[in-house]
């Protein structure tokens, strides 16, 4: 008995031992892994994602509907609430997405529902060419628009004066708008806006910026906001609205396009230098049609001083009446209002004149009560001539070597039509202008200037090439009326008697040089 006794003792002991051995093995293997994990967790890259770890453990909690206190954290209560805010957005927003991207549901379409789809460029609501001051507290800004917009629609413009100087205040003006080509635009109108303030801008000489807001009148288009003209630091000179002009006499020539003849150009240019006398400018503009010939016969005169050529060649992309012409004339007037005393508006195949008595000074000093005087017309025949005696068709040498005003002598006299006018203007009291008068003006127009100023005007003879002479008339006949496709003419030998004084003229201004000048 004692001998079991003591075995059973010894087992006891023996397994207990071994029991509490393995005990502390596995107490002391535990202790080292976990002192592993806490040595590693050191160098573990935790980004924004582990940081929030408390967040995590929230959202853990709500999502396996976990006690967080299980994860030895203490929470606040006011952050579980937000949490769980937020996650049922997220929720919302999951399923919203996966309805719409991950299973999207068909949509079935209306089939009276139709669509429109625009491709390509419509009309621009505004295209600016120039903008100037008119004085201290007006401007004009001159440009293009869509015409159908300002016939059908209701667009409207907002002026603005911002000041460089940041601690002045900003200025809104009153927009004026005004459509100068009396219906004529085709895809384009031109569109001249005048732009005044309450009290003089810019003046201190500081120097700011004239916004034009451009706006469609509907919902629909977008706001432009245009940055029309700029004015630098000491750039203002108000002495310019209140001094006089450098110049007595402005020529604005409208658009020049087509094949010109450069004779003609050449004749009409040494005429009207003449006319108007040295107190003149010319200012051109080219549309395409100074081709090198052309500009050969005006370059004596611009090294003269005498002409001012303006390249407008980029309005061909926008489709507006004749090359534009409504726009070059207003930009034209306003670019060079305060230059001259007065404006004339012509073309380069008409001449003015002054008949004997009176000359152009003591015409203008009768009308100078008047904003704006119009011109009576001669309409001229452009290719019935005198015959000569030698020959009787344009090969006689003799007709080539005549100017276009000196051998083209007959004047239609057909009664009972409208013939064009042209004008001249004083430019200070001019909003906007048009081709054959303007009607945007401050003070009186005068029509009643037949036997004091007129123009002889020879249809077609500067876009024609080569010699105008094609139809002839025996010298005994010159004194009787001549029917010319159902026209009648008469001889009228005015502005031949001037050709001798003008190409003397020309000669002692600016040489020989074009003498060889081709029709």
């Amino acid at each position: 008995m004692t001998t079991g006794k003591a075995e059973k003792e010894k087992e006891y002991w023996t397994t207990g031992f071994i029991s509490s051995c393995m005990e502390t093995k596995v107490l002391m293997g535990t202790i080292m892994v976990m002192g592993f994990l806490l040595v590693a967790g050191q160098f573990m890259p935790f980004g924004r994602q582990v940081v929030p770890s408390c967040k995590n453990l929230v959202r853990a909690y709500l999502q396996e509907d976990s006690n967080p206190r299980a994860y030895s954290v203490q929470i606040r209560a006011t952050e579980v609430n937000e949490i769980k805010k937020t996650s049922i957005i997220q929720n919302v927003s999951t399923a919203t997405n996966s309805t719409s991207k991950g299973t999207e549901v068909p949509v079935k379409e209306d089939p009276n529902k139709r669509l429109f789809r625009p491709y390509g460029n419509a009309a621009y609501l505004f295209i600016q060419m120039g903008a100037y001051r008119g004085g201290p507290a007006t401007f004009a800004v001159v440009g293009l628009a869509s015409k159908p917009l300002h016939v059908f629609g209701k667009p409207r413009f907002e002026c603005e004066w911002i000041p460089k100087n940041s601690s002045a205040a900003r200025m809104k003006g009153k927009a004026y708008k005004m459509l100068p080509d009396w219906g004529y635009g085709r895809v384009y109108t031109v569109v001249v806006v005048n732009c005044t303030f309450s009290q003089s801008v810019g003046t201190d000489g500081d120097g700011g910026e004239l916004i034009l807001h451009a706006l469609h009148g509907n919902e629909f288009g977008k706001p432009e906001r245009i940055v029309a003209l700029k004015e630098e630091q000491g750039t203002y000179n108000g002495s310019v609205y209140s001094q006089s002009p450098p110049y007595d006499y402005l020529y604005c020539g409208s658009s020049l396009y087509g094949d010109l003849n450069p004779q003609r150009m050449r004749e009409w240019m040494a005429y009207h230098a003449k006319f108007f006398g040295p107190r003149s400018h010319f200012v051109f503009h080219d549309a395409g049609g100074v081709h090198p010939q052309v500009r050969e016969v005006l370059e004596p005169w611009i090294r003269a001083g005498r002409v001012t050529l303006q390249d407008i060649t980029e309005q061909e992309q926008f489709d507006g009446y004749y090359h534009n012409q409504f726009l070059i004339v207003n930009d034209c007037l306003h670019k060079h209002k305060f230059m001259a005393n007065w404006t004339f508006f012509f073309d380069v195949d008409e001449y003015l004149y002054i008949p004997r008595g009176n000359t152009l000074q003591t015409i203008l000093n009768d009308l100078s009560s008047y904003t704006q005087f119009t011109i009576e017309q001669y309409s001229m025949s452009n290719k019935l001539c005198l015959q000569k005696n030698q020959l009787t068709d344009s090969t006689n040498g003799t007709y080539s070597r005549e100017w276009g005003f000196e051998k083209l002598l007959f004047r239609d006299v057909k009664r009972g039509i409208r013939r064009d006018r042209k004008y001249a203007v004083q430019a200070r009291n001019v909003y906007a202008t048009g081709v054959h008068m303007s009607e945007n003006v401050i003070g009186r127009t005068q029509h009643k200037t037949e036997g004091k100023i007129r123009y002889y005007h020879y249809h077609g003879t500067i876009s024609s090439r080569g010699e105008p002479c094609r139809e002839f008339v025996k010298p005994s006949m010159r004194n009787n009326v001549t029917w010319l496709a159902g026209s009648p003419y008469v001889y009228d030998g005015t502005m031949n008697a001037l050709a001798p004084t003008i190409k003397q003229f020309e000669k002692e201004m600016i040489g020989s040089q074009l003498q060889s000048t081709q029709q």
